[in-house]
């Protein structure tokens, strides 16, 4: 009887996680397949990850999280494919520019870059603008998408930075 129980409770946990996934997908798509988006994958980010897998990282955990949360996960995900559209090689952007403060500067630059290309909401805003908290001290999240994003952009750089190449 228990066995049985664990057996279905496994199955249900797997279809929710399939469709979250589909759902995910389509709530992204447009950012996803977007020429300028699709950019981000020239650039190195964390360990062998490229800027867009990143992205698309983050996106994916934020749609989680907020669904589990009953929160904005459409928001979440879209303004975490977006968040660090800034388009340069940040490990070299120094050298070249003499902008030496990428990880206080770039928000910006990745918000200047989102709203050219995609009509955002608050949240999306909120997230793409204060997700590198605490590095910006004073710049921090006000919505919980953006608390959200904060720590899964965290986690997923620890995991990319990390990972074996």
């Amino acid at each position: 009887m228990i066995r049985e129980l664990r057996i279905h409770t496994f199955r249900r946990l797997k279809g929710i996680r399939r469709r979250w996934r589909d759902e995910f997908y389509e709530e992204i798509k447009d950012i996803a397949k977007h020429p300028v988006v699709l950019r981000m994958k020239k650039y190195p980010h964390h360990g062998s990850t490229n800027c867009y897998q990143h992205c698309m990282n983050v996106a994916y955990y934020n749609y989680q999280w907020c669904r589990f949360f009953h929160l904005n996960a459409r928001a979440a995900a879209r303004a975490g494919m977006l968040h660090d559209l800034f388009l340069y090689d940040w490990h070299t952007h120094a050298a070249r520019t003499g902008d030496y403060f990428h990880g206080m500067t770039h928000p910006e630059q990745a918000y200047k870059n989102a709203e050219k290309l995609f009509k955002l909401n608050s949240t999306e805003k909120d997230v793409i603008l204060h997700h590198m908290w605490p590095v910006t001290l004073f710049s921090f999240p006000r919505t919980k998408e953006g608390w959200i994003t904060t720590i899964t952009d965290k986690y997923c750089g620890a995991c990319e930075t990390s990972r074996r190449k």
